[in-house]
């Protein structure tokens, strides 16, 4: 029995930017189910009839419905799966290889099994994924005549690490130049600040280290925190630590994290994930996509068809479920779908259990404030899905992790090549948009 399958939401602070939600599915034993449902469960008063619901019915990129076939030097796999020898089980976590090497070009080293998140911006690694010598050769940011660090700060939680520089390297891409990056779980820090506990919830620093080695974050937004945290400590982010004590620092735009896409010296402007349809409800072991660099800038990037949806200066929008209008966000980074649904029981923590799937009509909406196509979203039993122990679970919902916004997470992404553009790439959207 799961204990608590639904154990960890990531969502950066709106004051910044947007960060991802990932969940994970802790195991004990090899079971996949969670607890018995909290209530009896009954027909929810939604769409069962499904049968014109097949995976991947949705207009894409390239006019070929969520077929990741591009390939190219700026394309790199994207897998979904369980991790070897974890303990933990996941779901709809998406996994890319990251490479980071010291500034000049050496002690590179290929860093696997990174969450894909993008709702986040920047990358950030658990310290104890490389090896000493890679660690040691990337220097330490300074700050007020220390070393720089971060709280980055999530809705319920926060990851504590030091600012270090890295070339990073992901398929045929590279960043210009070395660029900030975090390191989860550096003992080179003191311990914690208590200004950055004292925000609560989880200490995601080590309890995520189970799921993927780092969060490689490739939203609508170029830096961690922007112009708030070159201004003022008020944010609470960035400190600068001596070897025994840390307080709050003020950090330029230069040494803070930043999407390591905007920082690539080609293919900068945005990236498309694309994963392919897999059976509803109850998914398949594992999926296979892509991740492409790049927006309209090479023959297998290009939008074609696809629509844009601008984001607003958070990485939300405006969306309909079933006609109503509502504030949302898409986000690879979040394990499922999370909103609220009227009459639908849940089982063990919060998680969807309905007696039979239904489906939802979502539509974004376009820089035009007209909704976009409709697009299904099914919702099917949480539990009978766990007890699968499927990786890629396309009908996985839950109820609303952040009040008044609906999350359409991971399972909006199969069957769909979905581009996320940079702010400032796209007259039409200022901040930032998505695409499909």
């Amino acid at each position: 029995m799961l204990p608590n399958p639904r154990l960890i939401l990531l969502r950066r602070l709106s004051i910044i930017a947007v960060l991802g939600t990932a969940m994970l599915l802790a195991a004990c034993g090899g079971g996949g189910g969670g607890s018995s449902p909290a209530s009896a469960p009954t027909a929810p008063s939604y769409n069962t009839d499904l049968s014109n619901v097949v995976p991947g019915d949705n207009t894409n990129l390239g006019g070929v419905a969520g077929q990741p076939s591009a390939s190219g030097t700026n394309v790199v796999p994207v897998n979904i799966k369980q991790l070897p020898g974890s303990s933990t089980l996941t779901a709809n976590t998406p996994y890319v290889t990251v490479t980071v090497c010291a500034p000049g070009g050496g002690s590179c080293q290929a860093i696997p099994n990174v969450l894909i998140d993008t709702g986040s911006q920047g990358l950030r690694l658990y310290a104890g994924a490389l090896q000493g010598s890679t660690l040691s050769a990337l220097p330490a940011i300074s700050s007020g005549g220390g070393t720089l660090a971060a709280c980055a700060q999530f809705a319920s939680g926060y990851m504590w690490g030091s600012m270090r520089q890295a070339i990073v390297q992901i398929g045929g891409e590279t960043t210009a130049s070395a660029i900030p990056i975090q390191l989860m779980g550096d003992t080179t820090l003191p311990s914690v600040p208590g200004a950055c506990t004292a925000q609560g919830g989880t200490d995601f620093s080590s309890s995520f280290a189970n799921v993927a080695n780092g969060i490689l974050g490739i939203s609508n937004l170029k830096y961690d925190c922007g112009s708030a945290c070159a201004r003022s400590t008020s944010p609470g982010v960035y400190y600068a630590c001596t070897s025994s004590t840390c307080s709050g620092a003020t950090a330029p735009l230069s040494q803070q994290g930043i999407n390591p896409i905007a920082a690539f010296a080609n293919d900068n402007n945005g990236s498309i994930l694309a994963l392919p349809g897999v059976p509803l409800p109850n998914g398949a072991a594992s999926a296979n996509g892509t991740l492409t660099f790049g927006i309209n800038t090479q023959t297998n990037n290009t939008l074609g068809a696809g629509q844009i949806y601008p984001l607003d200066s958070a990485g939300n929008l405006s969306l309909t479920v079933n006609g109503t209008a509502q504030a949302g966000f898409v986000d690879s980074g979040s394990n499922g779908y999370y909103l609220a649904l009227s009459g639908v029981p849940t089982c063990g923590s919060a998680f969807y259990c309905p007696t039979q799937p239904f489906s939802l009509a979502v539509g974004l909406q376009l820089a035009s404030q007209a909704y976009g196509p409709a697009q299904t979203v099914v919702i099917g039993n949480a539990q009978n899905m766990f007890q699968t122990q499927n990786t890629a679970l396309p009908a996985l919902g839950g109820t609303v992790a952040i009040n008044g916004f609906v999350d359409l997470g991971l399972p909006f992404f199969y069957g769909r090549s979905i581009a996320t553009g940079l702010e400032g790439t796209n007259a039409s959207a200022p901040n930032g948009y998505l695409a499909y």
